[in-house]
């Protein structure tokens, strides 16, 4: 805890990105825009400690609802209402007129959003949105933190808007604008493929802890079981596939040169696969699925993004939980504990000429994920960025 405290006050910018996802934030849309990043509890924060800071943080504690931490106390929200505050007191500090997040679904992102009236909050969605996120993750009503509320939503498409609107969340402007790396790498690094090397690109959503020995049944113990149980239906369908025909696979892992990860993989398929080499810097798995005939994932956000692109996805939810449904994909979604239908799927799909594809699924993907490739996300964020900066100067 000492190593966290800093005897200093974090930077003056008018932009600041909160938690420490902020890689994609400043290499993608800021560039040479500075910002302060301010690490949020309980991830690797640090604490800043002045006199200024101190004196601002006391000075807003007068802003807490007092009454009702007397009436429901409890020492967990009476640290979260000082907490919020004291960011507040950080915000003021940098003199920030803009706070940015990939962490979309973090609720305490959300809440400073609607009790701080001098700046303006974006938050950009970094993964695909599911019952899990907007319903099994929340605690139940009348607890507060029962709906998502927030100001601004960079969200992929208008699937999300849909999804939230449907579970009665409070949203006060939505922006469909696509993935942000999707749309970047689309836009900036992609080079088209005169033909595919591969014929099944499998996007990995491996962890070991679907896996390991899984205790208690909290919600992380359930998603882990979930997961876990969605992951081996289609690697035993891929692993029959493989057996009955000469189909090529190759599997993008999720984590860079895990052992473990390609070991679980080797184990199922044996000398039929061919692992890639991860490089998310080098957006290895956006790489690998534009020379592959057809991406196949449980619901890997990586083909909500290639699925805009006009190539060919397959979502499969082989036992048809509705936690991974993908429904609005139409041809692009399976969901039948069915090797045979599976496997005339993937047929059909793979023998499916690409502009066929592409025309009967174009709507489709843009509902999903609305990337434009005149106006990528990276830049139409920027441009809301620099509007409120130029607006306020």
């Amino acid at each position: 805890m000492l190593a966290k405290i800093k005897f200093e006050s974090p930077k003056a910018n008018q932009i600041a990105i909160l938690y420490s996802e902020d890689f994609w934030i400043r290499k993608l849309i800021l560039k040479d825009i500075p910002a302060t990043t301010i690490n949020i509890y309980p991830d690797d924060c640090k604490i800043y400690v002045t006199p200024m800071l101190i004196g601002r943080t006391l000075l807003r504690l007068r802003l807490i609802n007092w009454f009702n931490i007397k009436r429901n106390f409890s020492f967990k929200e009476l640290f979260r209402q000082v907490y919020y505050q004291y960011i507040l007191a950080c915000l003021d500090q940098t003199k920030a007129k803009v706070v940015l997040t990939r962490i979309d679904n973090s609720n305490f992102f959300h809440y400073l959003s609607r009790i701080d009236r001098y700046r303006v909050y974006l938050a950009i969605q970094n993964g695909t949105r599911t019952l899990a996120c907007v319903r099994d993750s929340l605690p139940l009503p009348p607890h507060p933190l029962a709906i998502i509320s927030m100001t601004n939503f960079f969200c992929f498409g208008q699937r999300d808007i849909d999804l939230f609107v449907r579970h009665d969340h409070k949203v006060d402007k939505y922006f469909p604008v696509g993935s942000l790396i999707g749309g970047y790498y689309k836009s900036e690094i992609s080079v088209p493929n005169v033909s595919p090397r591969f014929d099944i690109c499998l996007i990995s959503q491996w962890h070991d802890h679907f896996f390991s020995e899984i205790v208690g049944d909290d919600f992380s113990a359930q998603v882990a079981r979930r997961t876990g149980v969605g992951i081996k239906g289609l690697n035993l369908f891929l692993h029959r596939l493989l057996e009955e025909t000469d189909l090529n696979l190759i599997v993008c892992p999720r984590n860079d040169r895990d052992q473990a990860e390609i070991s679980f993989y080797k184990d199922i398929f044996g000398e039929r696969v061919r692992i890639a080499e991860s490089d998310r810097m080098n957006f290895s798995t956006y790489r690998i699925a534009e020379q592959s005939q057809l991406s196949i994932a449980l619901n890997s956000t990586t083909l909500a993004e290639i699925y805009s692109w006009g190539h060919k996805v397959l979502w499969c939810n082989i036992l048809n939980d509705d936690h991974y449904e993908m429904v609005e994909a139409g041809i692009s979604y399976f969901c039948e504990d069915d090797y045979n239908a599976f496997k005339s799927r993937v047929l059909m799909l793979l023998e499916m000429k690409n502009e066929e594809y592409k025309k009967l699924t174009r709507d489709q993907a843009r509902y999903i994920n609305n990337y434009d490739p005149v106006n990528p996300p990276h830049e139409i964020i920027r441009s809301a960025i620099t509007n409120v900066l130029s607006k306020i100067n």
